[in-house]
């Protein structure tokens, strides 16, 4: 079978600490694994505009400023599908957050379990499971001296 097409816009989210947002999903087999905040373009939808559409849902933030920064590809499975994707990226400065109830609704329904600030360490470090795959190198890219040694370790939203 053939993969899905999807396209999606995606959200690297830093704050002042050059530490990145990432979200865990469950997904229904028990697999769980992390990402960045973001999701699928809907009918007549650019990536931009998803991108805003998807910082107010899974983040509560509007009127935000977003920076392009790279696109890319990814095949994945899900619910017993194959996924061919295109992503766009974008950089989203904020200020460490709580998630507001209409969030944590929306984190529900989409299979979302928890968030949590990564360090450029703790991405290296991790034995998780995060996507992309390529995050940390990317991370260190956007944050010129990230990774120092005064780092805290990951921290719950």
């Amino acid at each position: 079978m053939d993969p899905v097409p999807r396209r999606a816009a995606r959200l690297i989210a830093l704050d002042a600490n050059n530490r990145v947002l990432l979200l865990q999903y469950a997904r229904p087999n028990g697999e769980k694994f992390w990402a960045t905040p973001g999701g699928g373009l809907e009918p007549d939808e650019t990536f931009e505009m998803a991108a805003l559409r998807e910082a107010a849902e899974e983040l509560g933030v509007r009127d935000v400023q977003l920076e392009p920064l790279w696109e890319g590809v990814a095949t994945f499975q899900i619910g017993g599908r194959s996924i061919h994707q295109e992503e766009k990226f974008f950089l989203l400065g904020l200020d460490a957050l709580r998630a507001a109830a209409d969030v944590q609704q929306a984190h529900r329904l989409e299979g979302i379990i928890q968030t949590r600030w990564w360090t450029l360490s703790d991405l290296r470090c991790t034995e998780e499971t995060v996507f992309p795959d390529d995050l940390a190198s990317r991370v260190a890219a956007l944050c010129p001296g990230a990774g120092e040694p005064d780092e805290s370790g990951p921290q719950e939203e």
